[in-house]
C-alpha cells in the first residue's frame, strides 16, 4: 500500500486516519452504528481526495500535452490591475 499511495500523500493519509479511527471505536467499545457513523465522514473525504487528486493530475497532463503541442503557451496568469 505504501508503494501503491507514494505519489498520493493526502489518499494514504486518509486512509491512515480511517483505520486509525476504526481502532479508536473499537478501543472506546463503540457499537458498530456508532463507528459507522464516525467512518462514513472519513469515506466522504476519502472521495473527495480522489477527485481533487484525479483533478490535479487531470490538469496536469493536459497542460503538459498543450506545451508539447504549442510551445510558445505561457501559463495563465490573472493580470493584475
Amino acid at each position: 500500500m505504501d508503494e501503491r499511495f507514494a505519489n498520493r500523500p493526502r489518499l494514504r493519509e486518509r486512509l491512515f486516519t480511517i483505520a486509525d479511527l476504526i481502532d479508536q471505536a473499537v478501543a472506546e467499545g463503540c457499537t458498530a452504528h456508532q463507528a459507522e457513523a464516525r467512518a462514513m465522514e472519513q469515506v466522504r473525504q476519502l472521495g473527495n481526495d480522489v477527485l481533487t487528486d484525479w483533478a490535479e493530475k487531470s490538469e496536469q497532463a493536459a497542460r503538459g500535452l498543450a506545451q508539447q503541442k504549442d510551445p510558445t503557451l505561457r501559463p495563465y496568469r490573472k493580470k493584475n490591475a
